[in-house]
């Protein structure tokens, strides 16, 4: 009777505790051993840039010997606490952390891996906001910031969990909180892939995509639940040390315009399901509240401020967090338990298998991946080959899994094709000033159809409203799956006004008009360089807008011939570039049987590119010639302006040869938020060469010298310069550009 009664206790009591979990959605932990210590969860609040502090606090905690038997995180509390679940100590956490490029992170996959007929796009399209054309209708990206370097971040901090699915047998148990979109409900990962948990914590709405897991649509936690301590609760936590992250109250005269009224409205909202689960907290309990001023939650450079700032504010409340110190040897046997990671599994895999793959051909993508049936698991080379899929720009991400399947080991890559692809456009602006009557314009549209066959092939059409005027249409059709061969037949005409000088006055004011067609056929060499060489039919109107009896007028020129191009670009990034280098030879046999006259044209063009600390040094390289064979004048070499004989005006020396090199120092003088750009730069160049052979028949004898003084800043909606320029014989000019104009592109 007596054990019935036990049983019957002992039912009723777990009834009891279920009708509990379901009024109070906080049931109580599994029960402790008596006499044992309390279980301690840590809860750390999420906070984008602001949770760093996290790595503050736990400093302190592992300083007094605070052990932690489970963790649950939001947000930036997630990707902390994922990282010290698998063993991590603080030490190394912070190295981590402050050790990463986070503009670079924040970027899509590296400039460096992109192939080269893309490359071009990102210096004619500097916003670089690609939106889709889908079933009739203007589709738009998910996010603003690209996600899969983000992923791979999170690879490689949690690298040592990746052999298990259960969060439950990570060193330390975990939780990451995220929001289920579609129900918007609090949706708790507890299981599965830790580093797809942690980028649907931090999914933060209209920044990032959300993420599609499982069937569900995954955003932030902070929605419902910034500080999760109700599912540490759940999980393990007798006791609950909570971390809420924040910034010191918005004044009245701070909440002026719209954006920053909207950002208040959902700090409060987080803040109100923050304050619910802190008036849960006991007297056992531990809040450590962590205030930043002047790191916001997208300020990601200011990581390294956020950490001692967290230290600080454990250290108010170090007497509470004293309370479940261990003795200094039963702390050392815990860290040497939750310390034993067991790494990334050393493995023959068996298998290479491609998922997610719809519009895309996987038999093209397989060439790309590196790793092969046979090889030893490599983590570091599975990275890799995510970025380089990544990198040809046909999806968001592509993350990977080593799996078994009846004793053979699989590694998948899972590939996220773009939800508004693969039909994709692109808008640009541009204007340039000499403030002496050179104004240039130009409103710029691309429409790209890609993967119009199984091979890749790709049709590109490009606008430009303004001056110049351009129309251009090419088919870029690869001949084979690794896309080393290709044809890239093309039509094109565009309207320019280009002034003609003699010294420093205008003379002639000419509107060129050019139209035809050309046939390339080429290489690519990887991701690193291009060579083409096809025939180009067409012909030129040129008449003058401003008459001078000194110039000729052609009213038509046939224009045919040979060309080649030979393209090497390794830099970071086409416009403020920090490092790499740069090479594009261009060649041009001009042939009567092809309706042109009898000339040649070589144009080189180098870079290099260093950077130390926050200054950036760029050496550059050009020259010209026409092999004596004296082109028209609309063919000859014409320079000028900033970075190319600054002083001169845009495209003043025009000759027949030319020779140039400049250095270029810039330093960022600021640091822009990711949301905004990269950081604003000021910066001086030196410069030496001549034109020679001039149009204006001036004698050029030895070498012009000049530099410039410029402010650059990197921003979202393109580089902007303002400059002052000076050369030789008494030539300034002072510059204006914003937006991709082709001086920008000199650097």
């Amino acid at each position: 009777m007596a054990k019935r009664l036990r049983r019957g206790g002992t039912l009723a009591l777990a009834m009891f505790a279920a009708l509990q979990a379901v009024n109070a959605a906080e049931p109580p932990a599994a029960a402790r051993e008596p006499g044992a210590r309390p279980r301690i969860g840590l809860v750390l609040g999420g906070g984008g840039a602001k949770g760093a502090a996290h790595i503050g606090v736990i400093k302190v905690l592992e300083e007094l010997r605070v052990p932690i038997d489970c963790i649950a995180g939001t947000s930036m509390g997630a990707i902390v606490g994922a990282a010290y679940a698998t063993g991590l100590s603080a030490h190394e956490l912070e190295k981590v952390i402050t050790a990463v490029n986070w503009k670079e992170t924040l970027q899509s996959a590296p400039r460096q891996d992109v192939p080269v007929h893309r490359k071009f796009q990102d210096f004619i399209f500097t916003l670089g906001f690609e939106i889709g054309y889908k079933n009739g209708k203007i589709t738009l990206p998910g996010g603003i910031v690209p996600t899969h370097q983000i992923e791979a971040l999170f690879r490689r901090i949690v690298a040592g969990a990746r052999q298990t699915s259960d969060f439950d047998q990570l060193p330390i148990p975990f939780r990451a909180v995220a929001t289920d979109l579609e129900s918007g409900q609090m949706a708790v990962f507890d299981r599965g892939d830790l580093t797809v948990a942690m980028r649907a914590s931090m999914a933060v709405p209209g920044a990032f995509a959300p993420v599609d897991y499982n069937g569900h649509l995954y955003a932030d936690g902070m929605l419902v639940r910034n500080l999760p301590v109700d599912v540490a609760r759940q999980t393990c936590a007798d006791v609950v040390i909570a971390v809420p992250v924040g910034n010191p109250p918005l004044k009245r005269e701070d909440l002026g315009g719209a954006l920053s009224v909207a950002g208040q409205a959902m700090n409060i909202a987080i803040e109100a399901n923050e304050k619910a689960q802190l008036a849960t907290l006991t007297s056992k309990d531990v809040t450590v509240p962590v205030i930043l001023p002047g790191i916001s939650s997208g300020d990601f450079a200011k990581v390294p401020e956020a950490i001692p700032i967290g230290e600080e504010a454990a250290r108010k409340v170090a007497a509470a967090l004293s309370r479940y110190s261990l003795p200094p040897r039963e702390y050392a046997e815990w860290r040497q338990d939750v310390g034993k990671v067991a790494g990334a599994p050393k493995v023959k895999i068996d298998e290479v298998r491609l998922s997610g793959f719809k519009v895309t051909n996987p038999e093209v993508y397989k060439t790309f991946i590196a790793t092969k049936p046979g090889d030893i698991y490599d983590p570091a080379k599975a990275d890799a080959d995510t970025t380089r899929l990544v990198a040809r720009r046909d999806f968001t991400s592509v993350n990977y899994q080593l799996t078994e399947e009846n004793n053979r080991n699989v590694l998948t890559y899972n590939a996220t094709e773009k939800p508004w692809g693969p039909n994709y456009v692109l808008f640009d602006a541009n204007l340039s000033t000499d403030f002496k009557g050179d104004t240039a314009f130009g409103l710029r549209m691309d429409y790209e159809k890609r993967w119009l066959n199984a091979l890749g092939g790709e049709w590109r059409n490009s606008f430009q409203i303004g001056r110049p005027n351009i129309f251009a249409s090419e088919f870029y059709q690869p001949l084979d799956y690794n896309q080393r061969f290709f044809i890239a037949p093309s039509v094109y005409a565009n309207q320019t006004l280009q002034y003609l000088y003699f010294g420093d006055t205008t003379v002639a004011q000419m509107d060129v008009r050019r139209y035809g067609a050309k046939l390339d056929g080429g290489i690519a060499f990887g991701s690193w360089g291009e060579f083409r060489l096809g025939v180009v039919r067409g012909g030129l109107v040129a008449t003058n807008k401003v008459a001078n009896p000194a110039i000729p007028e052609p009213n038509y020129n046939g224009v045919g011939g040979v060309n080649l191009r030979f393209v090497y670009d390794q830099l970071d990034k086409r416009l403020f570039p920090t490092s790499g280098y740069y090479a594009q030879v261009n060649g041009y046999s001009s042939q009567t049987g092809f309706g042109g006259e009898q000339t040649y044209k070589l144009n080189v063009n180098t870079s290099a590119v260093y950077s130390r600390g926050r200054n950036v040094f760029v050496v550059a390289l050009r020259g010209g010639t026409d092999f004596d064979t004296n082109p028209p004048f609309y063919d000859q070499f014409q320079t000028g302006g900033l970075f190319s004989f600054s002083g001169y005006r845009n495209g003043q020396l025009i000759g027949r040869e030319y020779a140039f090199g400049g250095v270029t120092l810039r330093r960022r003088v600021a640091d822009l938020s990711e949301t905004f750009g990269t950081g604003i730069y000021a910066g001086a160049s030196l410069e030496t060469g001549n034109v020679f052979q001039r149009l204006d028949g001036s004698t050029a004898r030895g070498t012009l010298t000049g530099g410039s003084l410029y402010l650059g800043i990197d921003s979202k909606l393109g580089p902007i310069y303002v400059a002052y320029g000076q050369s030789q014989g008494g030539h300034t000019a002072l510059y204006l550009y914003i937006g991709s104009s082709v001086e920008a592109f000199r650097f």
